[in-house]
């Protein structure tokens, strides 16, 4: 029976080192007496190349995460031995080691080659790897706590998963480049608000003239006149003119009666229904109350003390240039955008998560996606990295973690890791601890501070970044509900449609007075004044990808399961699909982390 024993632990260690899989002897021992331990080291085998966080190290913790029950029982029972003999166990490891923790990653990361000298520092990084900061009585808690400061921690975590060996070679491209990128806009420290009458006046003003000078940047708008004057007018005549939409109705005859407004004054405007006029309609159908709309027509003077109104052919809005020429990158960098993970919810898909961090340093996929994984420079989430507290009705009962602060040290756990050369921006939502209104500031340092010392880089939303001389427009996309209502054909699936709607009003939030919360500040942030070369919301929680007058417009979905307040709204997310986009070329790919990884 011992000879038997013998061939079947020699079988089990070719298989983990073909496999390129590190063991201690003790866990071997517990794994030889599982039933069938050669078909178990298989599954063994098999699973753990799906965890995220496994780096060639097999551990309790990589076990626990194995779906076979036995495993997780022979798991168990060796914990619970470990806890008799921990005080021993624990104090010689620390002999091993003079150095804090931090030195000790950089001892890992050099001695990962030779697989002869790793035989102590492969329980130290079991050991780190088991690390759990609410045990007090763990030694290496209380080094660390003595020696280190929590970027520290981060740190030396990092350099422990960079270090490993790994059976698939690795070698990514953005790693070659430095980051290279400037905040173009974010409203952070500059909002400024008393809720006064004035506010309001000052916000719509902004709005006004800044959407009228997008507009007269169009050749064909030089000659539109105020409105003011074409009131004065006696004749009927040829005019145009630029305006807000203060009101739109459609009439019994299913004309389009607008009423717009500019800085002296307000006039009535009809667009026929007429078979000719058909591209008018459409641009009737979609157009909004607050929005700025250019229109050529006849004006018909008022008599007996009446108004008099313009019979438009001609309406249009201000929109992007069709010859608009996108900025690239020379260098054959991508960047990754993400949004809505909602981590501390309980529907927070966390194995998606470690997927995720599993792809980023290339430890699963195929050729080709390792190769797309390397050229990730760039990260940006998009809001509602965590899911808040009291953000909805019953949120309480949808949370796994319910102290915000909490949910900020899961956060920093999880983004942890991603590679160090990958540079991250994180731009609040509406589920932040911040303001709901739109513009919002960047998420405050007490709650972020670990993501800051982890060199995450916090904005404002909505916000504008260049990487690598391509620009980014990032915007949570609070308005894209209302513009699905209120438009006809929108729909919650399709968000690159509405994305359209924004880029064609050049305004992320064009209408006033819906649900979409805006402070009243005496700048507009919504306005859309400078062209992007990617539009990137989120908000939704369903992805979608496409182009519009050659800028690339994603939405980047989510990390969350549905909620039953999700579902009361008829959302049916979309967790996990990646959305990737190529700064040298500007072609999105979308990734599905569930299905599309091998």
């Amino acid at each position: 029976m011992k000879t038997e024993n013998t061939e079947v632990k020699k079988i089990i260690v070719k298989k983990l080192v073909n496999s390129g899989i590190n063991i201690t002897p003790s866990l071997l021992e517990y794994i030889l007496t599982l039933d069938n331990p050669l078909n178990k080291i298989n599954l063994i085998i098999k699973d753990s190349s799906f965890i995220a966080n496994f780096k060639s190290h097999l551990t309790e913790n990589i076990l626990n995460k194995i779906s076979n029950e036995e495993i997780k029982k022979v798991v168990k029972r060796k914990l619970v031995k470990k806890e008799f003999n921990s005080t021993k166990e624990d104090s010689s490891i620390i002999e091993h080691f003079e150095e804090p923790p931090k030195y000790l990653a950089e001892h890992i990361s050099h001695k990962t080659s030779d697989l002869n000298s790793f035989k102590d520092t492969k329980i130290i990084t079991e050991k780190m790897n088991d690390y759990n900061p609410e045990q007090e009585s763990s030694p290496i808690l209380e080094y660390s706590k003595n020696d280190l400061n929590p970027q520290a921690i981060k740190t030396t975590k990092k350099k422990i998963i960079e270090g490993t060996k790994s059976t698939i070679a690795f070698n990514p491209t953005a790693k070659q480049y430095n980051s290279q990128f400037e905040i173009l806009k974010d409203p952070t420290g500059k909002l400024y608000t008393s809720g006064e009458y004035k506010d309001f006046y000052d916000l719509t003003f902004d709005k006004f003239n800044k959407l009228r000078t997008l507009m007269r940047k169009r050749t064909e708008v030089h000659n539109a006149d105020n409105i003011n004057n074409i009131l004065r007018l006696s004749n009927k005549i040829e005019v145009s003119i630029i305006g807000l939409v203060n009101q739109i109705k459609i009439t019994k005859n299913g004309f389009y009666l607008l009423t717009l407004e500019d800085l002296t004054g307000l006039i009535n405007v009809v667009i026929r229904k007429d078979t000719e006029n058909q591209d008018n309609v459409k641009i009737a159908e979609r157009t909004l109350n607050d929005q700025m709309v250019y229109i050529e027509g006849t004006y018909n003077p008022g008599e007996n003390g009446k108004s008099g109104i313009i019979f438009g052919n001609y309406i249009s809005q201000i929109d992007i240039p069709k010859d608009y020429e996108p900025n690239k990158s020379q260098d054959p960098l991508s960047i990754a955008l993400i949004s809505d993970t909602h981590i501390g919810s309980k529907e927070f898909e966390e194995k998606l998560w470690e997927r995720f961090i599993g792809f980023l340093n290339g430890k699963i996929g195929n050729k080709a996606q390792r190769e797309r994984a390397g050229r990730i420079k760039y990260i940006i989430i998009n809001g509602d990295l965590v899911d808040g507290i009291g953000v909805y009705p019953t949120q309480e009962s949808d949370l796994l973690i319910s102290n915000i602060y909490n949910q900020f040290n899961k956060a920093a756990e999880l983004i942890s890791g991603i590679p160090d050369y990958i540079k991250i921006f994180y731009s609040s939502g509406n589920h932040e601890p911040v303001r709901n209104a739109i513009p919002r500031p960047a998420v405050p340092k007490k709650y972020s501070q670990e993501l800051i010392n982890l060199g995450v880089t916090c904005i404002g939303n909505p916000s504008f970044v260049k990487t690598h001389n391509v620009s980014t427009l990032i915007f949570h996309g609070d308005s894209i509900l209302d513009m699905n209502m209120l438009i006809p054909g929108m729909e919650n699936t399709k968000s690159v449609e509405t994305m359209k709607e924004f880029l064609k009003c050049r305004h992320l939030a064009p209408v006033y007075g819906k649900k979409t919360q805006l402070a009243p500040i005496s700048k507009d942030w919504l306005v859309i004044d400078k062209i992007p070369d990617i539009f990137h919301t989120g908000h939704i929680h369903i992805n979608d990808m496409g182009t519009y007058n050659n800028i690339i417009l994603a939405n980047s979905g989510c990390f969350q399961s549905q909620t039953d307040f999700m579902n009361s709204l008829g959302i049916h997310p979309t967790p996990g699909i990646l959305s990737i986009i190529d700064l040298d070329s500007l072609k999105g790919t979308q990734l599905d982390l569930k299905i599309s990884l091998k």
